[in-house]
């Protein structure tokens, strides 16, 4: 049985959110396994979303960027009409570093390109940066909410 590969730090995944598009995802740190977690690491989506399969080359450093985009909230439980309200948020998230999707891997760029911020493991209350655990990446999953902001902006409906 073959090993399952690791992300390491400023790998260039070629992600697949969509049947026929293909995204742009970068880890940004790593991990070792600890005695309580798995290997990890901090991987951010990009915006950047493709009608075909891309190669390392063709693509801007400049442009590789975490996506920001509006997540929408709505009470639902309250008395009165439930007012949505919205904010801003950065797609990075702490994975598993295996690659058990067999992403393929495009490239490799100093991380701090992308992103130079705190890069914090745990989700601790106080923190003033936190990233939402997000478990083993998997194809149709990881790059989603580019494809998402893509399809919103895209849309005809």
């Amino acid at each position: 049985m073959a090993k399952t590969k690791l992300f390491n730090k400023g790998d260039v995944i070629l992600t697949n959110p969509e049947e026929d598009f293909w995204g742009i995802a970068v880890v940004l740190s790593e991990r070792e396994k600890t005695p309580n977690f798995s290997p990890q690491c901090h991987i951010a989506v990009t915006p950047l979303l493709f009608q075909k399969e891309i190669e390392f080359s063709e693509l801007n450093i400049e442009d590789l960027v975490p996506l920001e985009f509006e997540r929408e909230y709505t009470f639902e439980k309250q008395k009165k009409k439930p007012k949505p309200f919205s904010r801003t948020e950065i797609c990075i998230g702490v994975y598993t570093r295996n690659n058990k999707a067999d992403f393929k891997i495009i490239g490799n760029i100093n991380p701090e390109k992308v992103y130079t911020g705190n890069l914090p493991f745990e989700p601790l209350m106080g923190l003033k940066v936190t990233f939402p655990v997000c478990g083993h990446p998997e194809k149709f999953w990881l790059g989603r909410e580019a494809y998402i902001v893509w399809q919103r902006k895209n849309s005809t409906v």
